[in-house]
């Protein structure tokens, strides 16, 4: 009885697509750490991120979409492809958290016939993160 449960649950995992097998190999948007250097006020700032997809050489396959909040004011952002850059004249100094949100899609979403209810057309374990970096403005 064993040995057949055993089966019936590999084979149901070799065959169907859905969040559970996609996690098997780890690939998920991932923001690295990152130290960004110091601002000065009233003087203009800029530096950058750059943002991969875990365990897929294939990072720029897909689209992705940042949001950042708590710049300082006169701060703004902008991305192209997996880079992130922050820029701006800062008006105040003090130490700034900020969020850094990233939802990834892929250039090429693929569904077939017996993709299940909840599969997404990727194989990504997860499609979005975020991470807090610390700004310090002088």
């Amino acid at each position: 009885m064993k040995k057949l449960l055993l089966l019936a649950f590999t084979s149901l995992l070799l065959v169907s697509c859905d969040p559970w097998t996609d996690c098997i190999i780890d690939n998920r948007p991932q923001l690295n750490q990152r130290v960004f250097t110091t601002g000065f006020t009233n003087s203009y700032y800029e530096d950058s991120l750059n943002a991969e997809i875990n365990n897929d050489p294939r990072d720029n396959n897909y689209y992705y979409y940042f949001s950042v909040r708590g710049l300082p004011r006169g701060m703004d952002y902008e991305s192209y492809g997996r880079e992130l850059i922050i820029f701006g004249t800062p008006q105040q100094a003090g130490r700034y958290n900020l969020e850094v949100f990233l939802t990834v899609e892929p250039v090429i979403l693929e569904f077939n016939d017996g993709d299940g209810a909840f599969e997404d057309g990727d194989s990504l374990c997860e499609d979005s993160t975020s991470r807090v970096y610390s700004l310090t403005i002088q």
